[in-house]
C-alpha cells in the first residue's frame, strides 16, 4: 500500500510539472482567464481521477470492476495522451525557436495537429474500432491430412474478456451473425472468456449460445477464466465461481476440454481436437497437461488448443502436433499492418504474437483475439475472426 501511495505521488506531481510546462509554453494563447481556468480545470480533473483510482477501484470485488478500470483508462489515453504528444513535440521544436522565432509559432501549429490527429486515432481506437471486426482466412496445408478434412473450416476465436464490456455491448451480437456466416466446420475459443468472475459471462449465455458449427464449439481456459486476479476470502467461493463458470461455458454451448481431447469423424477419417488448461511462463499459471491432453490422439491428425503461444516452442513442438492454437497476446490492442508488414509492441514480449507460425513443418496460429482487457479499444490493428481452412498439400 505503501509503494502504491509513492505512486500516486509521483503521478500527480509529475502531471503538475509537465502541465506547468505546457503552461510556460502556450500562455501567450491563453490570455483570457476564462482559458487560463479551463487549462488548469483539465489538470485538476486528471488529478482527481488518480485519487479516484487509488481509493475507490481497488475496493471493487465485482463483475463491473474491469469495465470501470477500462473506462479510466480509456479516458486518460483520449484526455491525456494527445496532452503529451503536444509537449512531446513542444519540446522537440523549442530550441530552434529560440534561433529563428518565427518558427516558434509552427511549431506550436505543428504540435496542436500531431495531438489532435492522436486524440481522433485514440477516440476512433475506443469506438467503433473495438467492435470492427475483420475476417482474415488463412489455409494452412499438411501432407498428413486425411483426405476427408481438407477444406475443413476452423473458425478460432478468442479472448472475448467479456467482463470488460458493459450488458449493452453491441459487438458480441455482431460477432456471433459474422461467425454464423462463415458456416464453420468448428468453432475453437481460445481462452480468457472472462477477467475473472463467471458472472461476467452470465449475460451472454443466450447471446453466444447462437453461434453455431457443424460438428460442435470446443474451448480452453486462459490465465483469466480461474479468477486468480481477486483475492478470494474463502478459497471455497474461488472453487464455486470455477465451478459456475464451466456451467456458464456448458450453456453458452461449448464443450470444455480440461487436458482431454475429442475425436471429429468425418467420412471414414478422424481428426483429434486436444486442450491444455492454461500453460504459461510465470507468473502465469501452469496448469496444461500435454501428456493427458494427446493420450487418445496418437494415430490421428492433432489440433491442439493452448491459450498462451509461449507453450508451442517450451512443450508442444516436442510433439506430434501439426497445427497449435493460441491467443493471449492481444497484439497489445495496438498496432500497424502495412500489406505483409506488421508492427506491435508485443513482438517484444512474443515472438509469436499474431497470426501463422511454422517451424519443422508444424503450425502456430495465434490469434490477436475480438475482445479488449484494460485499454477499451483496438489501435490500428482491429480485432479479428480467424478462419483457418485446413487443406492438404496440393489441395485448395
Amino acid at each position: 500500500m505503501r509503494s502504491n501511495g509513492f505512486m500516486l505521488l509521483f503521478g500527480i506531481l509529475l502531471t503538475l510539472i509537465l502541465d506547468l510546462g505546457l503552461y510556460v509554453r502556450i500562455k501567450q494563447f491563453l490570455q483570457t482567464r476564462k482559458n487560463r481556468l479551463f487549462y488548469w480545470l483539465h489538470s485538476a480533473v486528471f488529478v482527481a481521477g488518480l485519487f479516484c483510482y487509488y481509493h475507490y477501484v481497488p475496493r471493487l470485488k465485482t463483475p463491473e470492476t474491469y469495465y470501470w478500470i477500462g473506462l479510466g483508462i480509456g479516458l486518460l489515453f483520449l484526455f491525456y495522451i494527445p496532452k503529451l504528444i503536444f509537449i512531446l513535440v513542444s519540446l522537440i521544436c523549442w530550441p530552434l525557436g529560440r534561433i529563428r522565432p518565427s518558427f516558434d509559432k509552427k511549431s506550436l501549429w505543428a504540435a496542436t495537429i500531431i495531438s489532435g490527429l492522436c486524440f481522433f486515432v485514440i477516440l476512433h481506437g475506443i469506438t467503433c474500432n473495438r467492435y470492427n471486426y475483420k475476417t482474415e482466412t488463412t489455409p494452412v496445408c499438411f501432407p498428413q491430412l486425411p483426405p476427408a478434412f481438407d477444406g475443413f473450416k476452423i473458425v478460432q476465436l478468442s479472448d472475448l474478456h467479456l467482463g470488460s464490456h458493459s450488458v449493452n455491448y453491441k459487438g458480441i451480437p455482431l460477432l456471433v451473425e459474422q461467425v454464423n456466416s462463415l458456416h464453420p466446420d468448428v468453432i475453437l475459443f481460445t481462452g480468457d472468456m472472462v477477467n475473472n468472475f463467471a458472472a461476467e459471462l452470465r449475460p451472454w449465455t443466450e447471446e453466444l449460445s447462437r453461434l453455431k458449427a457443424r460438428y460442435g464449439k470446443f474451448a480452453v481456459t486462459g490465465n483469466h477464466d480461474y479468477g486468480l486476479y481477486v483475492r478470494w476470502k474463502d478459497p471455497a467461493k474461488q472453487r464455486r465461481n470455477m465451478k459456475e463458470f464451466y456451467e456458464n461455458m456448458e450453456k453458452a454451448g461449448f464443450v470444455m476440454l480440461k487436458n482431454t481431447s475429442v475425436p471429429i469423424v468425418r467420412e471414414k477419417d478422424t481428426l483429434c481436437i486436444a486442450g491444455v488448461e492454461n500453460w504459461g511462463n510465470p507468473p502465469f499459471p501452469r496448469y496444461g497437461k500435454l501428456e493427458d491432453a494427446l493420450r487418445n490422439c496418437s494415430s490421428h491428425f492433432v489440433v491442439l488448443l493452448s491459450h498462451d503461444p509461449s507453450h508451442w516452442e517450451a512443450e508442444v513442438l516436442h510433439h506430434n502436433v501439426p497445427l497449435t492454437l493460441s491467443g493471449h497476446t492481444h497484439a497489445m490492442q495496438m498496432g500497424i499492418k502495412v500489406g505483409t508488414w506488421e508492427w506491435s509492441p508485443a513482438r517484444m514480449l512474443y515472438p509469436q504474437y499474431d497470426g501463422l507460425y511454422r517451424n519443422n513443418g508444424k503450425y502456430l496460429h495465434v490469434s490477436r483475439g475480438e475482445g479488449y482487457l484494460g485499454f477499451p479499444g483496438r489501435i490500428g490493428l482491429r480485432p479479428q475472426i480467424d478462419e483457418i481452412i485446413l487443406c492438404r498439400d496440393g489441395g485448395k
